[in-house]
């Protein structure tokens, strides 16, 4: 594959809805003024384990404003490039949680009983990883960093995968009438994820790092794909 097939392989959609990025970037600008804004951040850090015990990485693909600002606007600017395989292995990725929370312990203990210092904490991180986040969607794709980010790492940790499953769980169905031969599912996946892979599963697309963005619904012009909960649990 030559570099511009390469570059444009990977592509993105528009987004409806609201653009959630404001919330970060106003979360950025305040919290440097008004360091106890950090703790605000917690949200971030909890409601997407706590949404993938039922819902997946739902909360990654619809909820993040940090992930919408990926979606929203350095998707427009993006190479779109692969995401390298090896910030997606099991290695890697227990390697960043370790070290985000051995940074992140070690900070706060120092700021231990001053709540500006430990707001500070908080706010510093978020900095830091948008700002690697940003980097790397200049070099790879927009969400290069949710492939290894440690909050996503955790939620597809705890994300259901087999057996019965969460009522209302929903997954991506790829009907018989898939050729699998025009991947476009693939190509606008945020997460360069590959649903076409699971045609006629009767379990559907059931992937830890699926963001439940419908992405690939949207992207298919056959519209062949479809996400929902499944209709009967298998046996």
């Amino acid at each position: 594959m030559n570099s511009m097939a390469q570059k444009q392989f990977f592509r993105s959609l528009p987004r409806k809805g609201f653009p959630l990025y404001w919330i970060l970037l106003a979360y950025l600008i305040v919290g440097y003024f008004y360091p106890v804004i950090g703790f605000l951040a917690v949200i971030c850090m909890i409601a997407p384990v706590a949404f993938a015990v039922r819902k997946g990485r739902w909360w990654c693909g619809n909820a993040c404003p940090r992930g919408n600002f990926y979606d929203r606007l350095l998707a427009k600017y993006s190479p779109h490039k692969p995401i390298p395989a090896f910030v997606r292995s099991k290695g890697f990725r227990i390697f960043m949680v370790m070290f985000i929370f051995t940074m992140f312990g070690v900070q706060m203990y120092l700021a231990w009983g001053d709540w500006a210092a430990m707001g500070r904490v908080f706010w510093t991180i978020i900095l830091i990883t948008t700002v690697v986040g940003v980097t790397l969607s200049f070099i790879y794709a927009p969400r290069t960093w949710c492939s290894f980010c440690p909050m996503g790492t955790l939620s597809a940790w705890v994300t259901p995968r087999s057996g019965k499953l969460p009522d209302g769980y929903r997954r991506i169905y790829v009907g018989e009438n898939c050729t699998t031969k025009c991947k476009l599912c693939s190509a606008v996946c945020p997460m360069q994820l590959k649903p076409y892979e699971s045609r006629n599963n009767a379990e559907g697309f059931i992937h830890p790092d699926c963001i439940k963005c419908g992405r690939c619904t949207a992207g298919c012009p056959l519209k062949v794909p479809e996400m929902r909960p499944l209709l009967k649990q298998a046996e």
